[in-house]
């Protein structure tokens, strides 16, 4: 069993930075987009938290917290170990899982396979904002869930919790963690669609 300590080898600024991204509600994703670059990196936060992983379980563990990684969307995240009902985390998580289902359910009906959305060169784009702003059932639905100021504030809650990224003023795309995430909703919808024909 080695003796190196892994408070010895990861910088303090590092780990702050890491847990400040985490009590604001976001994910930390493998890759992150890189706007001069126009292409996806890898997350330098993720891939710490990656080989550290015990070290970063047991630090959250002492703070009341469990570091969740989510290996199909490749992201990590934390949550309250004590508290079951953390109405924050869970209105957030709510949020993302309106603004994701009403995205996917906008691109399945223009016809568009549903990959495309974590496409860089296509995902959703100014045209997609405007026709999504024109459907009241959605806007509707986004008031339901409290998220106020249209579509663009709901991609932009999207893309702060790192589920999304934006491309100059115009474009969005998911990531993995967002793409992962839809795709757990279309699964919970098929499977209850076929459980209440049955």
């Amino acid at each position: 069993m080695s003796n190196v300590n892994d408070f010895n080898l990861i910088e303090i600024a590092e780990s702050t930075a890491i847990y400040r991204e985490f009590t604001v509600g976001k994910v930390i994703p493998k890759q992150i987009y890189h706007s001069l670059r126009s292409e996806l990196i890898e997350n330098d936060k993720y891939t710490l938290l990656f080989k550290h992983q015990s070290h970063f379980y047991q630090l959250y563990q002492h703070i009341g917290f469990e570091l969740v990684l989510d290996t199909s969307g490749e992201f990590f995240y934390i949550k309250d170990a004590q508290d079951l009902e953390n109405n924050e985390a869970d209105e957030n998580a709510f949020k993302v899982q309106v603004i994701l289902m009403l995205l996917g359910r906008y691109y399945a009906r223009s016809g568009r396979d549903l990959e495309n959305i974590g496409k860089i060169d296509l995902g959703i784009n100014q045209d997609d904002l405007k026709s999504l702003a024109q459907h009241d059932e959605y806007i509707d639905i986004l008031s339901t869930a409290k998220l106020s100021g249209g579509w663009d504030k709901a991609m932009d809650f999207l893309a702060f919790r790192n589920f999304a990224h934006k491309i100059g003023t115009e474009r969005y795309f998911l990531n993995a963690a967002g793409m992962s995430f839809l795709y757990k909703l279309v699964d919970e919808y098929k499977n209850s669609v076929l459980e209440t024909e049955i």
